[in-house]
């Protein structure tokens, strides 16, 4: 398997792309493990249960109408969150370019910059849905 390139990632965030403005993104998911003990029970256990996921994004901030400060704001407070897509491959959906989809709130938004330079953002986004993973 060849190693893929982050340089064309496509993220989409309520529909409007953002990958323009990203300098990188981290998708994590945790399933819950626990582990459970028994009488004549040779080693640990595991029960695979529900999991959490989300994805952090960061980069050059763009104040303009439409584009990510404005998207990304927009989703504070808002319960249902909005739909997200990530296809970190930018490559046409297929088995070796998944791209994954679903519905995500945001847990924190920032924006830091030095006087003199760009002005960056940083946004996590966590899971209100399942997530799906398509490679058709």
């Amino acid at each position: 398997m060849a190693k893929q390139p982050a340089k064309n990632v496509n993220i989409a965030i309520g529909g409007t792309a953002i990958e323009s403005e990203v300098a990188g993104f981290s998708q994590e998911v945790t399933q819950e493990v626990p582990k459970v003990d028994a009488f004549g029970v040779a080693g640990p256990r595991r029960v695979v249960g529900n999991y959490d996921f989300g994805l952090g994004v960061n980069g050059d901030a763009d104040f303009a109408s439409g584009e990510s400060d404005a998207i990304l704001f927009a989703l504070l407070a808002d319960a249902d969150g909005a739909t997200v897509g990530l296809d970190p491959t930018g490559g046409t959906v297929g088995t070796d370019d998944p791209h994954y989809d679903s519905t995500q709130v945001l847990e924190s938004y920032s924006i830091s910059g030095q006087v003199g330079g760009a002005v960056t953002y940083q946004a996590q986004l966590r899971g209100n849905s399942a997530l799906t993973r398509a490679t058709a």
